[in-house]
């Protein structure tokens, strides 16, 4: 069978999957860095076994991206999340304006266009979860400013991509205030979508599921979040 097929790929991921980390951990080391090193040693910076540019890692990265975030939000406890939710949005508003602010600031600089600079800046502002899987196997998850860190994120990822949005559309010439006020409808109705019209959703799925509640579970969570998965990328 080809190293170029999607089978083979799919394959080779499981197996690092399985072998990578235990082996990192007996070392005493984060089984997601065992993970990262093998990404990068079997991606196109080593031994180019995985081709990032194929459908398939595009699909299950993006798959990826999205479960880490769902599983984050599942560890969340929304009654402490909503106490802090003031400090999250005050600390997310700092570690966003700072690197975006010195971001411009190093574009310009070097003599990027005002554009650029941003564009830069917005790079340096976003955040991610990378870590999240670590603190869990630590069991601070609940921890307040674990908490706070975790809303933070995810207002710092979707300031980044707006500021993303509008760079792509100034530097093609399609930016307009339409556009902008669209794309803001737009993300307001996919919160609402979520956060309402899928738990309706589940609710009702699982009280139609009967004794198969616990078999349907998987299918259920696993439509979702290919169901984000379409919608974000769409939405970027």
């Amino acid at each position: 069978m080809s190293l170029e097929s999607p089978i083979v790929g799919f394959t080779l991921l499981l197996a690092v999957i399985l072998v990578v980390p235990p082996i990192f951990e007996r070392l005493r080391l984060p089984g997601l860095v065992g993970l990262l090193l093998a990404g990068m040693f079997l991606g196109q910076s080593g031994v180019k076994l995985l081709d990032v540019n194929s459908e398939t890692i595009k699909l299950l990265s993006d798959i990826g991206k999205i479960y880490l975030m769902f599983v984050a939000g599942l560890e969340i406890d929304l009654v402490q999340f909503h106490k802090t939710r003031n400090r999250s949005i005050g600390f997310g508003l700092m570690t966003f304006l700072v690197p975006l602010i010195v971001g411009i600031s190093v574009g310009r600089g070097f003599g990027f266009s005002w554009n650029a600079s941003v564009l830069i800046g917005s790079l340096l502002a976003s955040h991610t979860l990378l870590a999240y899987p670590i603190i869990s196997r630590l069991g601070v998850t609940s921890n307040e400013a674990v908490t706070v860190s975790i809303g933070a994120t995810i207002f710092t990822d979707i300031g980044a991509l707006l500021v993303l949005a509008i760079c792509v559309g100034i530097h093609q010439g399609q930016f307009t205030v339409v556009n902008l006020v669209t794309l803001l409808l737009g993300l307001v109705l996919y919160s609402v979508a979520v956060l309402f019209g899928v738990r309706w959703a589940g609710t009702e799925f699982f009280r139609r599921s009967g004794d198969e509640e616990g078999k349907q579970f998987f299918i259920y969570t696993l439509g979702f979040v290919l169901s984000l998965c379409r919608g974000a990328s769409d939405w970027h």
